[in-house]
Order: C-alpha cells, then structure tokens, then sequence
C-alpha cells in the first residue's frame, strides 16, 4: 500500500492565509441548515443503531447468565463489540444530550490511570448487594461502574462471568444501563438537533462538529495511540490501550475515523462538511480529503491489535505514522478549516493535557 506523504508547515501556513480571505463570504444560514440536515441524516440514525445494538447487548447477557453455555458467551461478546463501535463512532460528541446527567462518560469511563473501575467492581462482587443490580443504582453509580468500559472488564477478564453468578447478574445489570443510556441518546437527540434550525447563532451546529472532529483525533493521537505506544519500544505498555482487554483498541480508532469521514462525506442523499469547505476553498477541500483517505489507509495497513503492534518493529513505525498523519488532520481541522468556515474554536477540552 503506498502511503502519501504529510503536509509541510508551509503548505499548512498557505492554505491558513487563503481560508482566511475566503471566510468572508461563508452564509451562515448556509451553515445552520447543513448542521442541522447531518444531526437528522447522518448522527441520528448512529444513534438509533446504538440503541438497538445495546438492547440486544442486554437481552443476550440476560439469556446467558439465566443458564447460557460457552457459545451464548461468544454472541455475547459479538454483540458487546457490535456495540462498543457503535459508541466509538458517537465517543466524539460529548456535548448536547451526552453532556448531560454524566452521559458520556458513563458509557466508557477512560483513560483509568489508577484502575479506579477494577477496584470498584470487586468491592461490589464482594459485597453482592441485591440493590446494585437495580435500574435504581446507577442513578448515583460511579460513571466508572455504569457503563461498556466496566462490562469490558466483566466479559473479558481471564475468567469469564458464571451463569447464576453474582458476577454475571452484575454484568447484566451493567448492560442494562448501558441501554437504558443509549435508548435516551436516541431519544433526545431529534429534539437537540432541531434547536439549531432556531438558534440564535447560525454557525453554533457546524461549530460543534468541526470541534468535535478536531478533539478526538488529538485524542487518538495523544492517548490512543501516544499513552500504549511509549516514547520507544521499550516503554511499550499495552495496558495503556483503550480498549485492551477486548483488543479493540485500533477499531476505536478506525470508528473515530469513521465519524470523521461520515460528518465530511456525508452520504448519496446527504452532502456534508466537504461541500461547504469546497465552496470557500476548493484546494483546501481537496487537502484536507487527501488527508483524511492517507489517515485510514496507515490505519488499515496495520494488520495486528494495537496491544502488540507496538512491541513489534515495523507495526509499530505504522502507529506512529498513523500519530503523525493523525495529527495533521488535526492541524487542518483546528486552524485551516475553521477559519474557511469562519468559525473560532475556542476553548479545547484537550488544552492542558
């Protein structure tokens, strides 16, 4: 596979000084009904497939810990992973219904430096308090025991969850409030994303979403990749990885990605973000989709998970060109393309780390 080379500074620092010239002429109202036409057409509909993913997440659990063998587990875990992309592809939005009542960090509580969710869980499996398995506890629950990034740890450890066990029914429990969240995501965001059709600020929609775009590729740059990877092979660390109990540490990413290309693309009834960009500056669109395709194309080459991609030489040269290329995306996203739209950022939840 023949990987494109990354933008200079330079190229960057011309294509800033255009997108700026152009931002003049960008009609806002333009910008309103696009953001609201890709919340309808293009999230909500993930939003959906999440809640329906999660549902079955929670009835196969269910049926498993009820009296399930070693191939219910197997579907079980199917459809855990079904539904942890599924959140992957949404882990970007953490603003609107997500923000609220500790949403988005419910579902998957991490970076976990301290292993807070282990030490969590193993209190309550001592405990085996009939209440914690009620819908009723996770009202006030640690966000670190509500949600996927603890059923990981309950699915995937090295001894899996006895059927009849107060282990399995916590998972159930676990993935029940999982669902119970998405099924709210779903149902709140129509109502969310018809707000910007009347708010006051036209640019508020597309504002979020190139913010969005921008902070979670820093996000895999810095974390995905950069916390595992080390500063060199001897300070590799899997356990740093996201999702590493499960091994779906570089699906994360490419469901990231996925995000990032369906917001851009759009779909064949839906134009998205590419579209606007183009009519302010063709070359950046142009750029800045030769980037994006170089991005996945160095995700998809890396053959093996994460977790030992970066102990192994030549995977590990790839994750770190994924870093890079990732990270020009994300110099695009944050100056040139903000800037073409007329947009300033503001304040990076990411400033700081």
């Amino acid at each position: 596979m023949t990987i494109k080379g990354l933008l200079t500074g330079a190229s960057l620092s011309l294509l800033m000084f255009g997108a700026v010239n152009a931002a003049a002429s960008v009609d806002p109202e333009r910008e309103r009904v696009l953001s609201t036409d890709l919340a309808r057409q293009l999230i909500q509909p993930a939003y959906q497939r999440f809640s329906g993913d999660s549902e079955t997440l929670a009835a196969n659990l269910n049926a498993y810990c009820s009296g399930g063998d070693a191939s219910t587990l197997d579907g079980v875990r199917d459809a855990y992973r079904r539904t942890l992309h599924d959140w992957m592809f949404l882990q970007p939005i953490n603003w609107g219904p997500a923000a609220e009542q500790n949403r988005h960090p419910a579902l998957y509580y991490w970076p976990d430096k301290k292993d807070i969710g282990s030490r969590q869980l193993r209190a309550l499996i001592a405990d085996a308090d009939p209440a914690t398995l009620e819908p009723a506890y996770f009202a006030d629950a640690s966000i670190a025991v509500s949600g996927l990034s603890a059923l990981e740890r309950l699915l995937f450890d090295d001894t899996p969850p006895a059927p009849g066990s107060y282990r399995c029914d916590l998972a159930a429990a676990i993935a029940g409030n999982s669902h119970r969240i998405a099924a709210e995501l779903a149902a709140l965001w129509p109502a969310f994303a018809d707000q910007w059709r009347l708010a006051l600020d036209p640019r508020g929609g597309i504002k979020l979403m190139i913010k969005s775009m921008d902070e979670i590729a820093q996000i895999i740059s810095q974390q995905k990749i950069g916390m595992p990877l080390g500063s060199d092979i001897d300070h590799a660390r899997d356990r740093r990885a996201e999702s590493w109990r499960s091994a779906r540490s570089l699906d994360n990413i490419r469901a990231n990605l996925d995000f990032i290309a369906t917001l851009l693309h759009g779909n064949d009834g839906q134009p998205g973000l590419l579209s606007l960009i183009a009519e302010q500056d063709g070359d950046l669109a142009l750029i800045l989709e030769t980037q994006l395709q170089t991005t996945r194309e160095m995700l998809a080459s890396i053959e093996q998970p994460l977790e030992s991609a970066i102990a192994e030489p030549s995977a590990r040269n790839r994750l770190i060109m994924l870093q890079a290329n990732t990270d020009t995306l994300q110099t695009l996203l944050a100056g040139d393309v903000s800037a073409a739209l007329g947009i300033s950022l503001g304040f990076n939840s990411r400033d700081g780390d």
